[in-house]
């Protein structure tokens, strides 16, 4: 079986709940039907019963919608389990949908029996921020959370319109997984902060991925998509669109380049397999089975790699571009929604999860990365290995950078998933490429 039957990536749940281009667009972009208006910041929020009706009723109960595997959903649990017993006068009804996680929210919400409290990734804060379905948090957040606690760049892709919509939960960056044992074979020293990249001399990296490939392996993959391909963007000084949002800019120099150095990667240089070398098998297997020696991806793929017998792997940051050091923000989120009539009871289940109990346990369970500073440089935290360099989720994080999005993320994604595999199979240029992707993203835009 490959690794990919045994984990789930960030896109592959995206494409999991149904989010295809015209599907996503149809459900999660119609208007909620019967949905209250958020209440802006500042304004009074929905009150609950008086403390004399709920000890009539006993404890308020919430619901919480969330996506989760069988070992998140046991974490979730546990989590709940604790926060009930500190909290008594509230139940949590925790509700995990078998399939299409998105179109069950947006049915609830349109059916007005939105749950009270539901999980939130954050390349879909413009889609539902936009319909007002999520209240503003900033007033919960500067009363009871102190910041200076958290890696603050971890709450940025959380806004919208300069509210605060979710509180993060978790994280996830973007690092370069290697293979020890490749490395020490072809004398190559480890990955570390010295590395370098360019895409006009290659630098450190392409140095080493060149050394580490020979018949039947290579240096370098990805899995190719929007977020390991972002930093390549960002540290070559490109990105995705203008400066607000309103343009895509596939077409800038540097965007081209960052992109050019990838693709270069497959074709010229032949560091990375291509979709044909590959044969039906994906990175993640092909690092498992030492056919590939760096393999970039989030700590999602750490509980897969601890279990290779035999894998002697590490992790290390990304190479530092021309234009510095970036790594694209993973994770999730907890928002409250405007139907919810137990808003405050719902606020303390979301900030629960940001407390030492669930973040520690949201560490061990190294699907993400736990947000709290004290928990990230623990020495329970720092000691579970593999890998030895724990300490790297943390530096990550002082280079986080969401992922710029708009109303219309899943079409502009198909575009851009499909022209820049006609990139990476060597079909099209990356200049022919990135002037079709700017054309067809701008008419979406401008819908």
């Amino acid at each position: 079986m490959s690794i990919s039957k045994r984990y789930m990536s960030r896109r592959d749940f995206l494409r999991m709940s149904g989010l295809t281009a015209l599907g996503v667009m149809a459900a999660a972009c119609a208007a909620p039907q019967a949905a209250p208006a958020a209440p802006a910041a500042g304004e009074a929020k929905p009150k609950e019963k008086a403390p004399a009706e709920k000890a009539a009723a006993g404890p308020t109960e919430i619901v919480y919608l969330t996506w989760a595997g069988p070992e998140e959903l046991k974490v979730m649990q546990t989590i709940t389990k604790a926060f009930e017993e500190a909290t008594p006068d509230v139940k949590v009804k925790i509700e995990v949908p078998p399939q299409n996680y998105w179109d069950k929210l947006q049915t609830m919400v349109a059916g007005g029996v939105a749950p009270d409290m539901f999980r939130m990734d954050y390349v879909y804060m413009a889609v539902w921020g936009s319909k007002g379905v999520p209240i503003p948090l900033d007033d919960y957040i500067q009363a009871e959370i102190d910041k200076s606690q958290f890696y603050e760049r971890v709450f940025l892709g959380y806004q919208y319109q300069g509210k605060q919509l979710a509180l993060p939960q978790d994280v996830n960056s973007q690092v370069l997984f290697y293979n020890k044992r490749l490395f020490d074979e072809a004398g190559v020293s480890y990955p570390d902060e010295t590395w370098k990249w360019d895409p006009e001399t290659g630098g450190d990296f392409l140095e080493a991925a060149k050394k580490l490939t020979k018949e039947k392996q290579w240096g370098y993959s990805q899995d190719w998509y929007w977020e390991p391909i972002s930093p390549w963007i960002w540290e070559n000084g490109g990105d995705w669109y203008n400066k607000d949002h309103t343009k895509s800019t596939m077409s800038d120099p540097k965007t081209k380049g960052g992109l050019q150095f990838l693709a270069d990667l497959l074709l010229k240089y032949e560091v990375s397999p291509t979709p044909a070398q590959m044969s039906g098998r994906d990175a993640p297997t092909l690092f498992g089975t030492g056919n590939i020696a760096m393999y970039q991806s989030g700590r999602w793929m750490v509980p897969t790699f601890r279990a290779i017998e035999g894998l002697e792997w590490d992790v290390a940051v990304l190479p530092e571009g021309p234009a510095g050091r970036w790594t694209t923000q993973g994770g999730t989120g907890s928002c409250i929604s405007n139907q919810s009539k137990h808003p405050d009871a719902a606020w303390k289940y979301a900030k629960w999860y940001v407390g030492e109990m669930a973040q520690k346990l949201i560490g061990k369970l190294a699907f993400s990365t736990p947000i709290l500073k004290s928990v990230l440089s623990s020495e329970e935290f720092l000691k579970s290995v593999p890998p030895e360099n724990n300490k790297v989720w943390g530096q990550t994080l002082e280079w986080l950078r969401p992922m710029p999005v708009t109303t219309h993320f899943d079409q502009v994604d198909n575009i851009r998933s499909t022209e820049l595999t006609e990139v990476w199979t060597g079909r099209k240029s990356v200049d022919d490429a990135c002037q079709a992707m700017d054309k067809q993203i701008n008419d979406v835009l401008a819908s």
